[in-house]
């Protein structure tokens, strides 16, 4: 009897990972394509990209630097660790914990309002202390199943220059600037010391702790669940992007949808495979730094 692969091993007993995946895959790239269409039918063409202000920009503004660093990543060596979810039953059990968790802050987010304290709160509760005590629970069952001996996994080995990353984000950061020299920032009246803090605290709490659930763990177990790269990047782009309708929504819930799928939903495509191909968070870090603190904005 031929052994079945891992990857297309059943997943409780149902269709295999290959083929749910596949529809998972299918459903994403509907969604992102529909949220176009939407975006272009109803909202002339125009997203909004900040919640700090109304400014609209064009759809293909980040379709198009999502595309450049795509691109680039394609066509340049992988040189990532492998840091491949182990055990696929604790990959799944916390894989479907954290979608929740990502589900429940976008849901909290929306009906209770961004505004402070709620936003710090429900983010640092839910996407930063939730996922700690689900791997210290995962860490502590593992022991005491393991009759206090858990097997360590190889040390992971490097493939290629460290610094191949670098082309594809500074691909995606020129076409990025570029394009943000085409319309207008709105500025801020603080002093440097003030910006400088500020710019600090929103790096901490947006750009690392999103970085961290959203690619570094809530994508790696979905990778492992579904048994696949891009289904799993669909599920963390589509689920990073929603909670952005929290805070960049204009109370039209289809425009809304798609306004966040057709922006953050195509970004996060590129974050998930720059994730995917490289695993070192440095790379998403500065993209996601320079999103949130655009320094034609802050100088």
């Amino acid at each position: 009897m031929p052994a079945i692969s891992k990857s297309a091993a059943p997943v409780g007993g149902g269709w295999p990972r290959t083929h749910i995946g596949t529809v998972v895959a299918a459903a994403g790239i509907g969604i992102l394509l529909v949220a176009a269409i939407t975006v272009i039918t109803l909202g002339e063409g125009q997203i909004r990209y900040t919640a700090d202000s109304t400014n609209t920009i064009p759809i293909w503004h980040p379709w198009f630097a999502a595309a450049v660093g795509i691109g680039l990543l394609l066509i340049t060596p992988t040189t990532g660790f492998d840091r491949s979810c182990t055990p696929p039953g604790g990959c799944a059990a916390d894989g479907f914990v954290l979608l929740a968790l990502a589900l429940a802050f976008t849901i909290a987010l929306t009906l209770l309002g961004p505004s402070e304290p709620a936003y710090t709160a429900l983010k640092s509760g839910l996407l930063l202390l939730g996922p700690l005590l689900l791997f210290a629970a995962r860490r502590r069952f593992a022991r005491v199943t393991r009759t206090g001996v858990t097997e360590a996994s190889p040390p992971p080995t490097a493939n290629g220059a460290p610094w191949w990353p670098l082309l594809p984000v500074l691909g995606w950061i020129v076409t990025y600037l570029a394009l943000s020299l085409t319309h207008a920032e709105a500025g801020y009246e603080a002093d440097m010391l003030t910006v400088v803090a500020a710019a600090l605290l929103v790096f901490l709490l947006n750009a690392v702790l999103e970085e961290f659930f959203y690619r570094r763990w809530l994508q790696t177990r979905w990778e492992a669940i579904l048994g696949g790269v891009w289904p799993a990047i669909i599920v963390s782009s589509l689920t990073w992007a929603s909670w952005h309708i929290a805070v960049q929504g204009t109370g039209d819930w289809i425009v809304d949808l798609a306004n966040v799928f057709a922006n953050q939903g195509i970004t996060g495509l590129f974050l998930g495979l720059l994730w995917r191909r490289h695993r070192v968070m440095w790379p998403l870090l500065l993209v996601h730094g320079l999103m949130n603190a655009n320094p034609l904005t802050l100088f």
